[in-house]
């Protein structure tokens, strides 16, 4: 809770000492140059291999360049002052690259719409967002298609979001063009022939999505008592979580969603129309208010009155009624680090999310919205909840789940020790 102090809420202090702790850690401790390989790169041998666009080819250039890029709070609205944010504001190494919020903030204070998910291994994933919005970019010049850029695309969306950094291509491209000239340039040489023509801003721009996306794929989490169990160390994993293991393979088969080595069905690997479900999260109270840039509700869905008020997520971006509901499927990596889980931010330990998925209640939470969400659960989760679940078999996966943390998890590599 906030604490009052002289009649007076702490809290955008308290928020202004968290922003700036987390741009200082995350320039002195994110992760170095990881190991190039032919067909992208892995931070370790035996890891998976990145994905990299062809459009976008990886460069420590590139990589220096988003790092910056990704701490500077000026790609922000100019006008925002002290309320201006970054992209490190809602990802932050302290929170293993999210927030520790329901939701986040950003300019002005204005609240967003959904929980921040974490950018460790977000580099595998073919769609960003909860909703799965951002995909690809499209070429500036063409118009065509860039694949394998979802990376690239998400990273120009908040930067555009009135509810996070409220600001435009126009503004960002003068910027960068003043403040990171030599290093946009070193980065990408070929920006320089568009200078002062009508492609500039559209160009300059997407090279910042383009180096941001660079450095995200570096945010990787692999080091973790899981993965040193599946290289051979028989004793890395506690009795519960070996117990945990079994279930989350066997009689959970949560493996259907969540599958090894990256815990996520929304990898490049899989199908680009899969990975997400509808697990009849209910709603949080917040759904029901109003969006704070506009003053109009914050989920108006005028062509589903029905669900005024409730956040439909995928549905958004295809328009099918068979997608209300239905939200991409997290990574389970890093979750020691990454709560509260959900979209909507609604759970805080990972037992209760668990719980949650198995039952479709939390025991002990009196929750006024209980049984209250949008569309249809996937059947999934309902051949999981058809079967009989007992405490300790939901205390036995949770601890499975905490396997999946490394001991640096908070800040990648070499960062930050266990919360």
């Amino acid at each position: 809770m906030d604490t009052l102090r002289g009649g007076r809420v702490t809290m955008k202090r308290r928020f202004h000492v968290v922003v700036f702790a987390s741009v200082v850690l995350f320039i002195l401790l994110t992760p170095g140059l990881a190991v190039w390989g032919a067909t992208g790169f892995t931070a370790e041998a035996g890891e998976p291999v990145v994905p990299v666009p062809e459009s976008n080819p990886l460069t420590p250039e590139k990589i220096q360049l988003g790092k910056r890029l990704f701490a500077d709070r000026n790609l922000s609205d100019p006008d925002a002052g002290r309320t201006r944010v970054a992209c490190v504001t809602c990802h932050s190494p302290m929170f293993g690259f999210s927030d520790g919020g329901v939701r986040s903030t950003g300019v002005y204070g204005r609240q967003g719409k959904r929980n921040s998910p974490t950018v460790f291994n977000a580099a595998f994933q073919h769609s960003q967002f909860w909703d799965g919005r951002a995909r690809y970019l499209t070429d500036p010049l063409t118009g065509d298609p860039l694949p394998g850029t979802s990376l690239e695309a998400q990273a120009l969306g908040p930067i555009q979001d009135p509810l996070e950094m409220n600001n435009t291509p126009e503004n960002v491209a003068g910027y960068v063009l003043n403040r990171y000239r030599d290093s946009l340039l070193r980065a990408f040489p070929e920006v320089e022939q568009y200078l002062g023509t009508p492609y500039e801003v559209p160009v300059v721009f997407q090279a910042v999505g383009k180096a941001i996306a660079s450095y995200e794929r570096t945010v990787l989490a692999f080091d973790t008592p899981y993965d040193a169990f599946v290289a051979g160390d028989s004793g890395a994993l506690s009795e519960a979580q070996l117990r945990g293991l079994a279930l989350f393979e066997g009689k959970g088969n949560c493996t259907a969603c969540h599958p090894a080595p990256l815990f996520t069905d929304v990898t490049y690997s899989d199908s680009p129309d899969g990975g997400f479900h509808n697990i009849g999260v209910f709603r949080q109270g917040y759904e029901t208010g109003t969006n704070d840039a506009t003053g109009e509700p914050l989920f108006p869905n005028p062509d589903v009155p029905d669900y005024e008020g409730y956040d439909l997520g995928l549905y958004y971006v295809t328009g099918a009624p068979a997608d209300i509901g239905k939200f991409k499927t997290p990574t389970l990596r890093q979750l020691l680090c990454t709560y509260p889980y959900m979209h909507n931010g609604k759970y805080y330990r990972i037992r209760d999310a668990v719980e949650f998925v198995v039952r479709g209640t939390v025991s002990g939470i009196d929750d006024p919205y209980e049984g209250d969400f949008p569309g249809t659960v996937s059947p999934v989760i309902t051949q999981i909840r058809s079967q009989v679940w007992t405490d300790a078999e939901i205390d036995d996966l949770a601890a499975f789940l905490g396997s999946l943390s490394g001991g640096h998890m908070c800040g990648g590599r070499g960062m930050m020790g266990m919360r």
